[in-house]
This record gives structure tokens, C-alpha cells and sequence, in this order.
């Protein structure tokens, strides 16, 4: 199966988004009672952050948090392969959970309540 490219626009920083996957590294983020995604160690480079996420049924790829210049918020891109079993429609429908999961956690969570 090639690769499936799912996208969303966020409302956060750069920073704000490393600093999240940074603290989630490793750990399990539900996207629903039955299904998880894990997450790798993010590396961050100008104007992206990068890290592996995983599902436990075979699905993973790579997520990036990739930076506008202009307006500086961060694009939310996972780049999701299969290794078997799932049709395209089954995987880009996890695909873009992952990615709504995601964006919403980082958007939603308060970065300064977590540091306190």
C-alpha cells in the first residue's frame, strides 16, 4: 500500500506543538475506548517537528507539525501506511483520526497548568 497523506490546519505555534509531542513522547494518546495511537521522539528541525506514531493494528507513518512563516501556525500532517488488511478508505478514515486527535489535544491542552 502506498502512502496516504492526511492534513490539518491548527491554531497553535511551532513551540507550542514540540513542546507537546515532547511530553507525550512514548505514551499511548486514546483516540477513542478502543484505539491508541503511540508516539515517538520528536525531532525538530527551522520550521517542523517530526515523530513516529503508531497504531497497534499494523497502521502507522510519520506525523509532522510543519510552521507557516507567515502566520506561524502549524500544519498537522500524517503521512500513514497499512501493512496489511485494511482497505485505503479504512486506513485514511485512522489516518485522519490521528490527525484530528492530535490537533485537538495540542490546541486544547494548557501548556503553563502542566508545567505548575
Amino acid at each position: 500500500m502506498s502512502t496516504i497523506r492526511i492534513e490539518a490546519g491548527g491554531a497553535v505555534d511551532l513551540s507550542r506543538a514540540y513542546l507537546w509531542l515532547s511530553r507525550h513522547r512514548g505514551q499511548f494518546i486514546e483516540l477513542d475506548p478502543e484505539r491508541r495511537v503511540t508516539l515517538g521522539v520528536p525531532i525538530s528541525g527551522a520550521r517542523a517537528v517530526i515523530v513516529a506514531a503508531v497504531l497497534g493494528n499494523g497502521v502507522g507513518g510519520v506525523l509532522r507539525a510543519l510552521s507557516n512563516p507567515k502566520d506561524r501556525a502549524v500544519r498537522v500532517v500524517f503521512d500513514v501506511r497499512s501493512r496489511g488488511g485494511l482497505d485505503v478508505d479504512q486506513v485514511q478514515a485512522l489516518g485522519a483520526e490521528v490527525v484530528e486527535a492530535i490537533s485537538k489535544q495540542i490546541a486544547g491542552e494548557d501548556l503553563v497548568a502542566q508545567v505548575a
